[in-house]
């Protein structure tokens, strides 16, 4: 497949280039863009971290590097990919593609899954225009900047501001609060008032409540956000924790609210991409992630006004809409009456 893709370039106008550090560069005909090749060996021993030298390439305005790995992607491989590359890992074992970080063209997913699969005998591309769409590397292209979880950051304001109204209208603890800024409260949602199964996520019944879930958030979402692209996170912390509240209302009347049901969901769909990948499962990732949930759950069962039908619902939704996603994801109330979800 190496040879292949280098072979693909080559008939392309592409100038292929071969350095010391084993990586094959190879530049486009303006000569301002520029791919980086690796064929990673099965040991795992070698770094990743790709560095041209700026003297020999200082016409490159945008890199991006395609990694071959033989024996699958582990997650030791992510931590050596350095800010300003995007990169592409084909997991040779596996037969998939998936992008580290989440790219903003997607052009080149599609292209490398067709010849994954083995679906086209020849490149998909002849003129100039198409040759571009499908490398992902349009004539406005600059340097991806360091990657901002805006879609992390923006949930975590709301569920401040939401709580600062809440402190400000009476007290985060008050029942009156709580189901008038949305708490999952059953017999209202039974009247109709079905965006309680949404509202519910940004409401937090004290401060400690408050803290500790955004302080999952914080260390969780970027990573995810990362992942799966800004707006497919968005979607899986969203219907997760709308599934989340669903559960909830089946199963538990007691009122509740807070964003522990989607952070569940954006743990269950991490759950998910680890299983995708037997290298990435084995690293640690998806003990680690096992751990966390089965910690938490115990916590629920331990302590009774924690919502663990929420969890377990947020959890079943994330890992229900990974699955779902796969094929754009990856190439190839306070006290005994009110519920909160820590």
């Amino acid at each position: 497949m190496f040879e292949y893709f280098l072979s693909v370039l080559g008939q392309n106008g592409w100038k292929i280039e071969f350095t010391a550090e084993k990586w094959v560069i190879a530049l486009d005909e303006s000569g301002h863009r520029g791919l980086a090749l690796l064929r990673y060996p099965a040991d795992y021993r070698e770094e990743i971290g790709f560095a041209p030298p700026k003297s020999a390439y200082a016409g490159i305005r945008y890199w991006q590097a395609i990694v071959f790995c033989s024996a699958g992607v582990d997650s030791q491989m992510l931590k050596k990919v350095p800010a300003g590359t995007q990169f592409w890992f084909w997991d040779l074992a596996q037969g998939n593609v998936f992008p580290f970080p989440a790219p903003r063209d997607r052009g080149m997913v599609a292209w490398f899954r067709q010849i994954a699969e083995g679906t086209y005998a020849e490149p998909p591309f002849g003129r100039e225009s198409a040759k571009r769409t499908f490398l992902g590397l349009h004539s406005s292209a600059s340097p991806e900047a360091k990657f901002v979880p805006v879609v992390t950051y923006a949930l975590i304001a709301a569920i401040i501001a939401v709580f600062a109204l809440m402190t400000w209208a009476g007290g985060s603890t008050h029942m009156a609060v709580l189901v008038a800024f949305g708490a999952k409260v059953d017999s209202l949602i039974r009247e109709g008032q079905i965006w309680r199964l949404l509202t519910a996520n940004f409401i937090h019944i004290g401060f400690f409540h408050l803290a500790f879930n955004l302080y999952a958030l914080w260390v969780i979402g970027p990573f995810a956000e990362k992942l799966f692209g800004h707006w497919v996170y968005l979607l899986i912390y969203l219907l997760s924790g709308i599934g989340g509240n669903l559960s909830s209302y089946l199963f538990s009347p007691a009122v509740s609210a807070g964003a522990s049901a989607a952070i569940f969901g954006l743990l269950g769909a991490l759950l998910f991409y680890s299983w995708r990948r037997p290298q990435l499962w084995r690293s640690g990732l998806g003990i680690n992630l096992i751990v966390i949930i089965a910690v938490n759950l115990i916590l629920g069962i331990i302590q009774p006004e924690i919502d663990n039908f929420a969890h377990l619902g947020g959890l079943m939704s994330g890992l229900i809409l990974a699955a779902l996603s796969h094929t754009f994801l990856s190439v190839r109330g306070a006290g005994s009456a009110n519920n909160h979800r820590p």
